[in-house]
């Protein structure tokens, strides 16, 4: 026992030296950057690396204070060379000795790009070998700009790079914080945060605001077919982030980062606060977006990624669908209870049920027979359909029997095993199938042609492309993968099931473009931009495109939904914060599953769900489990669902407008009410209330039996709506009633919200005479706008597009561009809020008008029975006195 202590005093002693010879010496635990971000750390292993190894037990931080951390005197890069650009600046940095991950790259290039006022870029990458970039279309800047409002500083020996905002100094990037490592498969380089608190980093199923103040976090980036759950890669991959700046005079700043990579990563957030990345693969290339506003800063990103695409019309209107219809009769039974109720819905869906054995671009002729009647007669009365279509195509039907994969082979367009040019052969609900390589231009040239012919046996109006991850109920292939380092790499970041193929294809896999390994991630993108394509070329119209997986940018392509939600409370709650995060990554087109996809919902959850649903930018009720179409439910539910739609189609002129405004000024549709109104410090973090194009606060009812909402009333002017109602207390936390009938939605002062008299359907109603409600501000004025075409066509060239504004008791309606006359646009109503004074008199277009009535006690203005061609002059008037 003697000789024990005495070694284990010799070893303790030993470990303490070695340790701080290294220069461990770290009194912030919250600095400590990670080594060993492998799950399962040992002393030995981190050792091994050179790194230092102190566990600790702090419970302000639980357990996730790591043991083998950076030392100060960890083998650094350093500056080698310096040279102007026309872009900006170049560098040569190169290390001395390689470190702990095999095939480093110790000779690097360091572009630093001054893109615009407000946009920094910076790329780092191998001096010698070209490696795999993204083949996301950026714009390309050859020229540096004149002035920005950051300030970039480079540090030689070790290199780093620190750039502050130039008004106020706030740090906003800082890499000197942790070594930088660029091997073959593993870069990692870290910077400091201006503030523990973000927005962002999606798809992960999470609050929206991400506060580390007292918290590490990590999150992985790799698609997943899995439903989402917390602390999971999921769908999508979306490596941007919003992070506040907190200023001295308590106002709030923002701004952006974005790294631009596909491959596989994690990253790691850490409360010091700092920011970690790690990747698998392709460069460092990361923009910097100085904002000021949140808003500034989404603009500033759609201006790298590409403006959402602007929805046909139509599908602005309720959707249904339920995978487990199962027959046609059960279909058709569907389709005339909701009818019966005379339940207004725009676009029916089917699922993979309708499929002939599963088969892509097939309809069960037994029992589906008579789908393509059933879906022209649906076109008939206005309606439209949306038909499922997976990526996994089936690769067993007999020779000359399934033209899909027949015709695909022949042209050679199915990702193929490693080394090879035979297809990789996965299995999806078909049974063994191969997966489109959608980087190959054939392979788009194919799925149009595939598309239109089925679109030829039934008249689609659009393609939803599920399973896009992409999907397999086999890890790799059939046949398993390789044993190379693209299938077993060296660094595997904390992806579900533990490898890179887990229920996927390979990574060794080879597309056109680069092997899976780089472009899995980018899957789903390419797939929506071969389908956005092909239902261009086939109906001559705007497509409408809904993706599950997404990456940077596919909302120039596709809508999105939420995934494989269930019908429980949380779900519900857990979709405003996907939803507000997916407006910030530009795929402003999304909604979840109303009423939950998975197990039964309740009559309760149902209807507060479609409450919120129709406020949701992309509506639609889909489930897996028993019938939930709103016609299955009692009456008095269907009477309130039925409001909470025709509300929504009453709005449909407005997010119209809002989604024109997002495809040409880069605007969200949803925003988060900090966005609005950052200097309030009681919106930090507000989830469970969100704003429609700034105008309308929306704040659902989210909890089960219960009748009152607390929420926060920004300070502002509000009317209650429907009734118009000022309210009195605001910039306050507030109970509101919440029967089951009601949802709180509030009108914002200074906005013009222009509005349409429903119908059964959307195109029904296109035709119908529109409403302008004008929310007066404290100032007594209001602004708006109204964009308006056929709602189909794939250039927007011809369209009427008005200014809307009110000051001094005269609203102006301002016809800008008057160019679409195939509907008359007439205004039948106008209604304004906040009229503080008694009104007697009411002068339209110059005349006396008598039809008008003035609430005295409500002080709303209802001025009716216009009848007011829209469109048959530039300017027209509206004045009260």
């Amino acid at each position: 026992m003697t000789y024990l202590f005495i070694y284990t005093c010799f070893a303790i002693l030993f470990f303490i030296c070695c340790t701080f010879a290294q220069q461990c010496d770290q009194p912030k635990k919250t600095a400590r950057f990670n080594c060993h971000p492998e799950s399962s750390a040992s002393s030995e292993e981190c050792l091994a690396r050179n790194c230092c190894w102190q566990p600790t037990m702090d419970e302000s931080f639980d357990d996730d204070i790591p043991s083998c951390y950076y030392p100060r005197d960890f083998p650094i890069y350093q500056i080698k060379s310096s040279e102007a650009t026309s872009f900006g600046q170049r560098l040569i940095i190169i290390k001395q000795q390689s470190t702990y991950m095999p095939n480093e790259i110790l000779n690097l290039t360091v572009d630093l790009f001054f893109e615009t006022t407000q946009r920094f870029r910076l790329r780092i990458y191998d001096s010698k070998n070209k490696r795999f970039e993204v083949p996301l279309q950026v714009p390309p800047i050859q020229t540096k700009v004149n002035v920005t409002d950051y300030e970039v500083s480079i540090t030689q020996i070790p290199f780093a790079i620190l750039i502050k905002r130039k008004s106020t100094d706030v740090i906003l990037f800082d890499s000197s914080v942790s070594p930088l490592i660029y091997a073959d498969q593993f870069i990692r380089f870290s910077s400091s945060l201006s503030s523990p608190y973000l927005y962002g980093l999606g798809e992960h199923r999470q609050q929206l605001l991400i506060n580390i103040t007292n918290e590490w976090k990590k999150y992985t980036f790799w698609t997943r077919d899995t439903p989402p759950v917390e602390n999971n890669n999921l769908y999508g991959v979306h490596p941007f982030h919003i992070n506040l700046e907190m200023n001295n005079d308590t106002s709030v700043n923002f701004h952006g980062q974005f790294f631009l990579n596909s491959n596989a990563m994690d990253i790691d957030l850490q409360p010091l606060p700092a920011i970690t990345y790690i990747t698998t693969g392709g460069i460092i290339d990361m923009y910097l977006f100085t904002g000021p506003t949140a808003d500034d800063v989404i603009q500033q990103y759609w201006d790298v990624i590409g403006k959402p695409t602007i929805p046909p019309y139509w599908s602005l209107g309720f959707h249904l669908c339920r995978y487990g219809y199962n027959s046609i009769d059960n279909l058709r039974a569907v389709i005339k209870r909701m009818n019966d109720a005379q339940f207004p819905y725009d676009v029916q869906w089917t699922d993979i049920d309708a499929m002939s054995s599963l088969l892509d671009f097939t309809y069960d002729k037994i029992k589906f027979n008579g789908l393509p009647d059933l879906v022209r007669s649906l076109k008939s009365d206005g309606k439209h359909y949306v038909n499922i279509i997976d990526p996994g195509i089936s690769s067993t039907q007999p020779s000359g029997s399934y033209p899909p994969y027949d015709d695909g082979l022949k042209r050679g367009i199915f990702i193929t095993k490693f080394n090879s040019t035979e297809p990789i052969i996965g299995k999806v609900w078909p049974g063994l199938t191969a997966f489109p390589d959608f980087t190959n231009e054939n392979a788009v040239e194919w799925w149009t042609s595939t598309a239109g012919t089925f679109q030829e046996i039934i008249p689609f109006d659009g393609i939803w492309i599920d399973m896009n991850e992409p999907s397999n109920f086999v890890d790799g292939s059939h046949d398993g993968c390789t044993n190379n380092s693209l299938d077993h790499p060296p660094f595997v970041p904390h992806v579900l099931g533990g490898s890179l193929y887990t229920k996927t294809v390979c990574p060794s896999a080879q597309h056109k473009l680069s092997s899976h390994y780089n472009l899995h991630n980018m899957y789903g993108y390419f797939e929506a931009r071969a389908t956005n394509l092909a239902l261009k070329a086939i109906r001559q119209k705007r497509p409408f495109v809904l993706s599950r997986s997404s990456f940077a940018g596919s909302g120039q392509y596709t809508a999105h939904w939420t995934g494989d939600n269930k019908s429980t409370f949380e779900d519900m709650y857990f979709s405003i914060p996907a939803l507000l995060s997916f407006n910030m990554f530009g795929v402003t087109n999304v909604g979840a599953d109303i009423c939950g996809f998975r197990s039964d919902t309740t009559e309760e959850l149902c209807t507060r769900w479609m409450q919120l649903g129709a406020f949701y930018p992309f509506m639609r009720n889909h489930n897996a489990g028993k019938d939930q179409d709103p016609a299955v439910f009692s009456w008095t539910a269907q009477q309130i669902m039925k409001q909470a739609v025709l509300l929504r189609y009453s709005l449909t002129p407005f997010w119209y407008t809002l989604h024109y405004q997002a495809a040409v000024l880069s605007r969200t549709l949803i925003q988060p009410l900090h966005f609005e109104f950052p200097n309030d410090e009681n919106t930090l973090g507000i989830d469970q209330q969100f704003l429609i194009g700034r105008a309308i606060l929306v704040s659902p009812n989210l909890v089960a039996n219960t009748t009152t909402v607390h929420a926060y009333i920004p300070q502002n002017v509000w009317y209650q709506y429907p009734s118009g109602v000022k309210v009195d207390d605001v910039g306050v936390f507030v109970n509101l009633d919440a029967p089951l009938d009601k949802i709180n939605v509030h009108i914002r002062g200074g906005f013009i919200i222009p509005m349409q008299i429903p119908g059964d359907n959307l195109m029904l109603t296109r035709e119908n005479p529109f409403t302008f409600l004008v929310a007066l501000s404290s100032f007594e004025n209001a602004t708006g706008t109204l964009f308006w075409d056929d709602g189909d066509s794939i250039e927007m060239k011809i369209y009427n597009y008005f200014e809307l504004s009110c000051v001094a008791n005269i609203l102006t309606i301002n016809g800008t561009v008057l160019n679409y006359r195939d509907l008359p646009m007439r205004l039948e109503l106008v209604r304004i809020l906040g009229v503080t004074q008694t009104i007697t008199n009411v002068i339209v277009n110059g005349k006396e008008y008598v039809d008008f009535f003035y609430n005295i006690s409500d002080q709303i203005l209802v001025i009716y029975a216009l009848d007011l061609d829209m469109i048959a002059q530039t300017i027209q008037t509206i004045q009260w006195t």
